[in-house]
């Protein structure tokens, strides 16, 4: 089912409690939605829980409520404020006052700086304690009109029982009528077909059949890899090139074989080349470009999705930079020093996903063209219209799995490792005759 109820929109966002400090409370306002922080009277770290395991509002604090706060500590600023650069402007000597003991925000009976005594206050002094919530089975329209009475930009949501749910934030409500909400996290593959995206359960772009087809063109490239290390090796040693097309000379890392080290290393980078010269690294390229511009919320055009990062930090790429380090370091540690096993090491926790991005850049993705481009919107714009239809969709199959693309694109390269598989033994064989 649609958006429709103000519930489906509460928002896990920074809450305190009353004993918070005010500098707590401060820097969970700047990454409160809409301005307001609730004041709870316990808080959890289970962020499974929308009601924060049965907790309870006991008030509100918003940005006015800081600088009424302030202003009682700094006293008003005379100084004139600038508009658009045009007032003069000088620093403010701010005094070093107390806070008298009958003040509304009264901390201790003795003077103090601004500084320790915002250090001493907490959230329930300055909270608001009558606080106005929208119901979560409030439709968003009347979620609106609350938002219009209660003057603020975003209010707690509270479920039949006066539970905590969550805020929400007019944003929140005008972005989902207008069918513009965000799925929390999206991925993708780039597939022969185009590109695919999906949320999780739903998705958008190029068909199922797509990824299979992405895993057996990755597969193929494989193979064909291995083919320009047989001519490679043949044309040297006759002897050799038999070795490297029965995968005995170029698919195995061996420390001690430096003619096999060699091989496996020009294997890897025929691999590499054959990514980056065939139109699968444009389309994985506008897949990723596609991605940031969602996560980034900018209008999916083709002018914006393109200047979007080619290299994206969730990528598989990375993963296979990371195997590919502790690979080497695996075959080569039994020769090599213990200093130099704590330089790879660290190289691999520092440096892998730096090396990724590198290999994202260089090999596994190139410009896009604008059809390449406008795959990826035309795909991310059926995952964002799919999503605004059914945004809390939960695949009950047990082949949900299947929805995140990765079973698609390893069956079909276990499949092209059988069928390329058996060709390059045929060839193997009729070449030893």
């Amino acid at each position: 089912m649609p958006f429709t109820l103000a519930g489906q929109l509460a928002q896990q966002v920074p809450v305190v409690q009353a004993d918070a400090p005010l500098g707590l409370v401060a820097e969970n306002l700047r990454a409160s939605n809409g301005g307001v922080v609730a004041v709870l009277d316990r808080v959890t770290p289970d962020k499974t829980s929308n009601s924060q395991r049965d907790a309870r509002i006991i008030g509100i604090v918003t940005q006015e409520d800081l600088a009424r706060a302030t202003q009682r500590i700094f006293g008003p600023v005379l100084e004139p404020v600038a508009l658009n650069g045009h007032a003069n402007t000088g620093v403010v000597e701010l005094p070093e006052l107390g806070v008298e003991p009958s003040s509304p925000i009264g901390i201790t009976k003795t003077p103090q700086s601004p500084r320790e005594t915002l250090q001493e206050m907490r959230a329930r002094d300055i909270m608001q304690p009558e606080v106005p919530f929208v119901p979560a089975q409030f439709s968003l329209a009347n979620a609106l009109l609350t938002f219009d009475r209660a003057g603020l930009g975003a209010l707690p949501v509270l479920d039949e029982s006066n539970r905590y749910m969550g805020m929400i934030s007019r944003a929140d409500v005008i972005s989902a009528l207008a069918g513009y909400v965000r799925p929390p996290v999206v991925g993708g593959m780039a597939t022969p077909l185009g590109v695919w995206l999906t949320e999780g359960v739903l998705t958008g772009g190029a068909p199922s059949i797509g990824l299979f087809l992405s895993g057996l063109t990755i597969s193929s490239y494989f193979f064909i890899a291995q083919l320009a290390v047989y001519f490679v090796a043949r044309t040297i040693e006759p002897q050799w090139g038999a070795l490297a097309l029965s995968g005995r000379l170029g698919l195995t890392y061996d420390a001690t074989n430096l003619l096999n080290t060699v091989f496996a290393a020009l294997h890897t980078l025929f691999l590499l080349l054959l990514f980056r010269f065939t139109p699968l690294a444009g389309i994985h390229a506008a897949e990723h470009q596609t991605v940031h511009a969602i996560e980034r919320g900018l209008p999916l055009t083709v002018e914006n999705v393109s200047k979007m990062p080619r290299a994206h930090p969730r990528c598989g790429t990375n993963l296979m930079a990371i195997a590919a380090i502790i690979t080497a370091i695996a075959t080569h540690l039994p020769s090599l020093s213990p200093g130099w096993i704590l330089l790879l090491l660290g190289a691999v926790f520092f440096a892998w996903r730096s090396f990724g991005d590198a290999i994202q850049v260089m090999f596994t993705t190139r410009p896009a063209s604008k059809k390449q481009l406008e795959s990826g919107i035309k795909a991310a714009n059926e995952l964002m219209e799919a999503y605004q239809a059914q945004p809390f969709a939960v695949s009950r199959s047990p082949l949900k799995i299947l929805n995140r693309g990765m079973m698609w694109a390893l069956a079909g390269s276990l499949t092209g490792m059988l069928l390329f598989g058996g060709l390059l033994e045929l060839a193997a064989y009729y070449l030893s005759q």
